[in-house]
């Protein structure tokens, strides 16, 4: 499902000026993957036809850049493994604490003694 707004739409659209402005100060690896998610699953990669053999239906699937840093490409895998870490998780509770003062031996602050 696609949403409205992708990191690719930004990119396509205000890329260039982006680049222009920040001439020299962008390393070869920044510009490789703003160039990649770009081109993600767009006729610049390439791509292939799917058909169906039994009511002829096709469509073109274009092929994706891969790159480790595109939300397209990895947005699938990074939600498995946050659920994967989030089943992980021992439910503690927690509560918040202030420390100041000076440091006791658990490593918390001592509150100073009001009078």
């Amino acid at each position: 499902m696609r949403t409205a707004l992708e990191v690719a739409d930004i990119f396509r659209a205000a890329g260039p000026s982006y680049r222009t402005a920040r001439a020299g100060h962008l390393s070869l690896d920044k510009l490789k993957v703003m160039s990649a998610i770009e081109h993600c699953r767009t006729a610049a990669l390439g791509g292939h036809v799917d058909a169906c053999e039994d009511c002829g239906h096709w469509r073109i699937a274009y092929n994706s850049c891969r790159n480790r840093h595109c939300p397209r490409c990895q947005g699938a895998a990074a939600r498995t493994w946050l659920a994967e870490r989030e089943a992980d998780l021992i439910a503690v509770p927690t509560s918040p604490q202030r420390c100041s003062g000076t440091m006791n031996e658990g490593g918390c602050r001592e509150r100073p003694m009001l009078p």
